[in-house]
């Protein structure tokens, strides 16, 4: 009996996860890829959590396992579209039908999706989900040092591509 009562609390605090976050995590991939992909890929990483959510929601941070799943399923997604061309495709999509977020400006979405797969999120994680660089690296996988590094780069890449001045946020 009491092997029931857990795995009804476990479905209970998935569903109250998987509803707080699924929202957020789409709306982040869809600066990384299309949003029907950032869907299928979200999806994807909230099934893949579920199957080890026992364990997965004991951990301090689960809303970074899922995102770092899921932004890895986005990197391989990008691979296999063939990146360069998938970003050019969205970019000429992009600037037909407007930006997947309303507050960003189509001429930025476009010069971020010119950025490497990892630089993206990066960029995604630290503007616009407002994590801090070290947040955003462990997301990724990578050290404070080398988030610090690529994003400094991506951030003169865009200024470049933009015709802006860079001005460094430290």
């Amino acid at each position: 009996m009491a092997g029931r009562a857990q795995r009804t609390e476990d479905e209970e605090s998935f569903s109250w996860f998987f509803a707080g976050e699924y929202p957020r995590l789409v709306r982040s991939l869809s600066h990384l890829v299309r949003r029907e992909d950032a869907e299928d890929i979200s999806q994807e990483a909230f099934a893949r959590l579920h199957q080890r959510w026992a364990k997965i929601s004991r951990y301090e941070r689960p809303d970074a396992w899922v995102r770092r799943v899921a932004i890895n399923l986005a990197f391989s997604h990008a691979k296999r579209e063939g990146r360069r061309r998938e970003r050019e495709t969205r970019a000429a999509r992009l600037a037909s039908r407007g930006p997947a977020d309303a507050g960003v400006d189509a001429e930025v979405l476009a010069a971020i999706r010119t950025l490497p797969t990892r630089d993206q999120a990066l960029v995604v994680l630290f503007y616009f989900e407002d994590r801090p660089v070290a947040e955003a690296a462990e997301i990724l996988g990578i050290s404070p040092g080398s988030a610090k590094v690529s994003l400094h780069r991506a951030r003169a890449r865009l200024a470049e591509r933009l015709h802006e001045e860079v001005r460094d946020e430290r």
